[in-house]
């Protein structure tokens, strides 16, 4: 008889008159796949593939109630465009889950290019925003409209076929603001008190509950704690839930502070986890605690419930790395999870000027254009595929080559494969991109792939394999600073994760990521480290959340950074700079640089003309980070 490995994971859980197979919520994204207030197709494919996956509920993200409340394109809620959302609930049921939708407002923080009517912009006590949007202080009239829009918006999306509306009340949006006493200044009835704060919150929820009626499950959006002196903690988020029990069904708890929504590798899984637990525990709750924030695995779900810290788990990045995360490990198939590196590469490109890009997950926002799930379809025609280099470019167009039905053959160089996320193996702060390589090579292994070590793409092994398409993912190397004095005394930075030991002071030279990340390693083994960088800022490949996780890592480890300095000379004691036209030596024990890198594309124009066809895949091809690789080599698996 089956037993499962995950039992309290894959309990139902009934919410009102909903009915969740499992305790897995696909959280919203912020994909603002809009055009004319209208979701393309492919938001629509997007959110069934979370359902086909094996989530229990997936929810619409940033579904603005209002105009005056938009902090993204607005979602039009008009007569045409309610035949997109049916659509939409309609295809998230057929494979058996739920359909929710966020329910939003930003109050304080709305884009006054969102907004057609700047007189509409309110928040509880008035400001101006980042963006230039003059917010006025809600009026009891204000209140009583926005309350009406909220409900309004739950009654067209119930009608429409969701099962749940999930209203915003975290992350620093309205009725957040409202809760905070930080935000809320005001000095009548709906600011001063928790009581009071409380006031304005509860009258949007009762009047989507009244709204909804009895069947409808109204969920909540929690933010557990501000995380800032004199804000909420989770104290007053339990007590707040207490008073929303009557309305509400269920709490997803999030956090405050974007390190905390949107982690990085330089913070603990599951970091929100012990908000969820506090609240729960306070014993005022009678409603189901999810919990969300780098929730990346069926095991580390399986215990925040089986240890009683949460009812269900809400995942967001997990489930675009890998929509079908629930289903693999329903079916005991988790080596198969393909790993999210939280890199936060999605939420850098979630808008409806870029394309949507998931590091690991090439099928991410194709969904309804190639129109396969997780596997790709089998090719027209078999073949016999080389592929040259068995880094993550070569090794996922190997797993697509094989995976198509192709006779595939995976060559590398070296004695292991992984390229040069090897120097994961050494970084504890990079377990995520540790366990993806593993994950490829993992997959590799178990597939019909011939894999050959120690080889070199010779006319002879060429000879044996006749093959009618290669591919030549070799990867990149390290640009040498020859310009520098001295330059041969320093080592290229992947080499601070191997042999460097942990003692004394270190100098690393180019301050991209990734000079800054290698000084962050050594940093964290106890070693004095400083960077020089060129240019006046550090990091230029980062940007957004993932920039300020970087920033505080930096300022937690003690790493120094220095820009705007020239590295003129490495000496047997260190390296001589020169910053703001003063000469400067800074002492160490090991210099090591990192000031770019360059593709090594030399194997594919000798290959050339030796197959039918040949491509170029990975770096070998442009310099870039994991998303260039994997895409790179998994289409160029998919056009063979």
């Amino acid at each position: 008889m089956y037993e499962q490995k995950y039992p309290r994971l894959f309990t139902p859980l009934r919410i009102r008159g909903t009915l969740l197979k499992n305790r897995v919520m696909s959280a919203p994204n912020m994909l603002f796949r809009t055009f004319g207030g209208r979701p393309d197709d492919y938001y629509v494919r997007y959110l069934e593939h979370k359902a086909r996956g094996g989530a229990a509920i997936v929810t619409l993200g940033e579904a603005s109630v209002g105009d005056g409340g938009n902090h993204t394109p607005a979602m039009e809620m008009t007569l045409e465009n309610a035949a997109v959302f049916s659509e939409m609930a309609q295809a998230i049921h057929e494979h058996g889950a739920a359909a929710s939708v966020e329910l939003t407002h930003g109050g304080l923080n709305a884009r006054p290019r969102f907004n057609r009517d700047p007189s509409r912009l309110v928040s509880p006590s008035g400001g101006t925003n980042e963006y230039g949007g003059a917010a006025r202080a809600m009026t009891e009239e204000d209140m009583e409209r926005v309350a009406g829009e909220f409900a309004d918006a739950a009654e067209y999306y119930a009608r429409a076929g969701f099962d749940a509306v999930l209203l915003h009340c975290g992350h620093g949006w309205l009725i957040s603001q409202f809760l905070s006493p930080i935000t809320n200044t005001r000095t009548d009835e709906y600011g001063g008190s928790p009581r009071n704060r409380m006031r304005f919150p509860l009258r949007v929820i009762k009047a989507v509950r009244e709204r909804l009626g009895g069947d409808k499950a109204v969920l909540l959006r929690v933010s557990g704690s501000e995380r800032r002196d004199g804000g909420y903690a989770p104290p007053d988020i339990a007590e707040f839930l207490s008073r929303a029990d009557e309305y509400a069904d269920m709490a997803e708890v999030s956090s405050d502070d974007f390190e905390h929504i949107f982690a990085t590798p330089y913070l603990p899984r599951g970091q929100n986890v012990e908000l969820a637990e506090a609240i729960k525990r306070s014993g005022k709750v009678k409603m189901p605690i999810f919990t969300v924030g780098s929730i990346l695995g069926p095991a580390q779900a399986e215990e925040i419930i089986a240890s009683g810290r949460a009812d269900g788990v809400s995942m967001s990045r997990a489930l675009i790395a890998d929509p079908f995360l629930p289903k693999k490990a329903a079916e005991g198939r988790e080596e198969d999870i393909r790993p999210c590196l939280r890199c936060l590469n999605c939420t850098d490109s979630d808008n409806a000027t870029r394309h949507f890009v998931c590091s690991v997950n090439p099928l991410v926002s194709r969904e309804a254009r190639l129109g396969f799930g997780d596997e790709p379809p089998p090719a027209a025609r078999k073949k016999r595929v080389l592929i040259v280099g068995g880094g993550p470019a070569g090794l996922q167009a190997a797993i697509t080559s094989a995976g198509r039905g192709h006779e595939t053959t995976l060559i590398e160089k070296t004695a292991s494969l992984g390229g040069l996320l090897r120097f994961s193996d050494s970084d504890e702060r990079k377990a995520e991109l540790r366990a993806f390589k593993d994950y490829l090579i993992r997959r590799a292994g178990k597939m019909n792939i011939r894999t050959l070590l120690n080889t070199v793409p010779t006319d002879g092994l060429l000879g044996r394999l006749r093959p009618d398409a290669i591919i030549v993912a070799t990867g990149s190397v390290p640009v040498v600073p020859a310009f520098i004095k001295g330059y041969e005394r320093a080592r290229h930075a992947t080499e601070a994760y191997s042999g460097a030991g942990a003692r004394g002071s270190a100098v690393i030279i180019g301050g991209g990521l990734v000079g800054v990340e290698a000084g962050l390693h050594l940093a964290g083994l106890g070693r004095r480290v400083a960077v020089l960088e060129l240019a006046e800022d550090y990091g230029g490949e980062a940007s957004g959340v993932y920039r300020l996780g970087i920033a505080r890592a930096i300022a937690r480890l003690g790493l120094s950074i220095i820009t705007g300095a020239r590295a003129m000379e490495i000496t047997p004691s260190g390296v001589v700079y020169e910053r703001a036209g003063e000469t400067k030596t800074l002492e160490a024990d090991d210099v090591f640089y990192a000031v770019g890198m360059r593709p090594y594309d030399a194997p594919y124009f000798e290959l050339c003309g030796k197959a039918p066809s040949a491509a170029l895949a990975g770096d070998a091809k442009k310099v870039g980070k994991t998303d260039g690789a994997v895409h790179g080599g998994f289409f160029a698996a998919m056009d063979i």
